[in-house]
């Protein structure tokens, strides 16, 4: 792959302009400046972590509500938050408010002859809320019955059809017995703890305003190294360290968490010196390659990784909403539109390639991916294919080269509705299905727009996306997932597809939990998933980050933040 890296002495330009506009507050401390010069802290000086993300926090709880974990919003939970455990960098998991990962082995693990299993999570017994009560099993039992409450609708729905019941037999136990097998029952799946002393009031009188109680939505009392103390609407968060922390004192006094939408902001505001980190910049690997030469021999980082999500392109299933008629619904039209996209031209213009193209959702370096290479349809460019295949689903071209369908006579007008982080790529996607003869519109997909949750799910023609490894084989593209009225379009298949013979395989996937037993089934699932390009991957994603001098941490999504420190 021909990969060019271009310069990006635009962005200098430009860090004047902005260093007023990203100048810290009264009560920051700014980052170690890009040549240096500043020494390193005074002990006697509080030390204060100045991090910028993307996005803005839309609800604490996104178990409850669909609300998007993107833009750096994992990080914000890792702050203020603990879980029992949590996925490290390497895509592994290890117990954080629990004693110990699960078992069989040791017993924490059963599943019994009838195929039922009953899995036991010990938690340490010295964890406080952040008001200073105390976290028990009762607080998990309180969030397994919410979860479970079909007078509260939530997105989730395949490990909470198996979670039967649970109990709480001491204050340090919790037990979930399960009605049939679950794979990723070690994960602790979607037990986003809640406090029970807090919200119990309000679960038992309000349950059709439980949704919007304060601690789901803005005055947050999480389990994590550092409290919640101030949240200025549309600029920051502040967090103070939290003394009672279960794993020691944080070494951190104050944590600032500042909302940059734009990269380019972001990146001015780090050479300014009024960061200490963007731990996942968008910013684009040019910018990224132009500041590591700058900082060369300054103690500064500049690094980047891949981001575990693959992008993709997600077509409307439904037929009767979808649009055009005879168009992405039909699995030989999509077939012919994925193969219109060169995706190394794609990962060049947006990565200089070194994030991937996407043949599915196995990344590369995934210990599975040698024994399941095969198993993958694939779709490689090719234009003459593509327009062999329309030509075989009825869409011809015609004098102004413009595809029309031999039947209803409909010009292909498709829109691509789009976030503005993934406007890009979507604009690339765009010039290549227009370059096959559709006519295309780019449709923004504003923040307004992201609360009417059925106008999403019922886009007409694709939208762009992201995806993981876990999303592609638990309930995203399962029929129970469905956004539809009965859940209040929370569903998280948003796009209506409806495959039986893939729900039983994913079904069948998540109940089994022997290793050998699974590698089978996950190659028919990628053989009928992407042979029928339920989404049409394209790359995976790659984040570059950029640390000051002095900061130990500073990059990934923060599941180890209570190791975070400054100098």
């Amino acid at each position: 792959m021909k990969r060019v890296f271009a310069t990006a002495a635009p962005l200098f330009a430009i860090v004047a302009v902005f260093i007023s506009a990203c100048a810290p507050g009264p009560s920051t401390t700014p980052g170690q400046p890009a040549g240096g010069e500043q020494g390193a802290q005074r002990s006697s000086e509080p030390k204060v972590l100045t991090v910028a993300i993307v996005s803005e926090l839309e609800a604490w709880n996104t178990d409850l509500i669909r609300a998007s974990r993107s833009g750096g919003i994992t990080l914000l939970h890792h702050i203020a938050h603990n879980k029992l455990v949590v996925e490290t960098g390497a895509f592994a998991w290890v117990p954080q408010l629990a004693v110990e990962q699960l078992s069989i082995e040791k017993g924490t693990w059963q599943v019994n002859p009838d195929k039922t299993m009953v899995t036991t999570w010990r938690i340490h017994p010295n964890v406080r809320w952040h008001d200073g009560a105390p976290f028990t099993s009762d607080d998990l039992m309180f969030t397994f019955n919410v979860m479970k409450d079909p007078e509260i609708p939530n997105p989730v729905t395949a490990p909470l059809r198996v979670m039967q019941s649970a109990t709480a037999p001491d204050p340090y136990t919790f037990v979930i017995n399960w009605s049939a097998p679950y794979v990723d029952a070690d994960q602790a799946p979607w037990l986003t703890i809640m406090p029970r002393h807090l919200m119990e009031d309000a679960y038992k009188n309000d349950k059709a305003g439980f949704l919007s109680h304060p601690w789901i939505t803005t005055d947050f009392v999480g389990l994590g190294p550092y409290r919640l103390s101030k949240w200025e609407r549309g600029s920051h968060m502040e967090f103070t360290r939290f003394d009672q922390y279960f794993r020691g004192r944080p070494p951190l006094d104050t944590v600032i968490m500042r909302f940059i939408p734009d990269e380019t902001v972001q990146v001015a505001a780090m050479l300014a010196g009024s960061l200490d980190a963007i731990p996942a910049s968008g910013s684009g690997t040019d910018v990224a390659l132009e500041v590591q030469r700058r900082w060369e021999g300054t103690g500064n980082r500049v690094g980047g990784n891949l981001s575990g999500r693959f992008y993709d392109v997600e077509p409307q299933h439904r037929t009767e909403v979808a649009r055009p008629l005879n168009g992405l619904a039909d699995v030989t039209v999509r077939r012919a539109f994925y193969q219109a996209i060169d995706r190394d031209q794609l990962v060049d213009a947006l990565s200089q390639g070194l994030g991937p193209p996407a043949d599915s959702w196995f990344f590369p370096g995934h210990e599975l991916r040698p024994q399941i290479e095969s198993a993958i349809p694939r779709f490689p460019y090719d234009v003459t294919a593509a327009a062999r295949q329309l030509g075989e689903a009825g869409w011809t071209r015609g004098a102004d080269r413009i595809l029309v369908h031999s039947q209803t006579g409909s010009p292909f007008d498709v829109q691509i509705a789009t976030q503005r982080e993934d406007a890009k790529a979507a604009s690339i996607v765009a010039n290549a299905w227009r370059a096959i003869g559709a006519r295309v519109e780019e449709f923004p997909i504003t923040a307004d727009r992201l609360d009417d949750l059925e106008a999403l799910s019922k886009s007409p023609g694709a939208r762009m996306g992201s995806q993981t490894f876990f999303n592609m084989y638990t309930n995203r593209f399962h029929s129970a997932g469905i956004a539809a009225p009965g859940n209040r379009w929370t569903g998280r298949n948003r796009s209506g597809y409806n495959n039986p013979r893939m729900d039983a395989l994913l079904d069948q996937l998540v109940a089994t939990i022997a290793p050998a037993e699974r590698l089978p089934l996950h190659r028919e699932l990628l053989q009928e998933q992407m042979g029928d390009l339920v989404v049409m991957p394209l790359y995976w994603g790659y984040d570059s980050y950029f640390v000051a001098k002095g900061v130990k941490g500073g990059s990934g999504d923060g599941w180890n933040f209570f190791e975070w420190d400054k100098e």
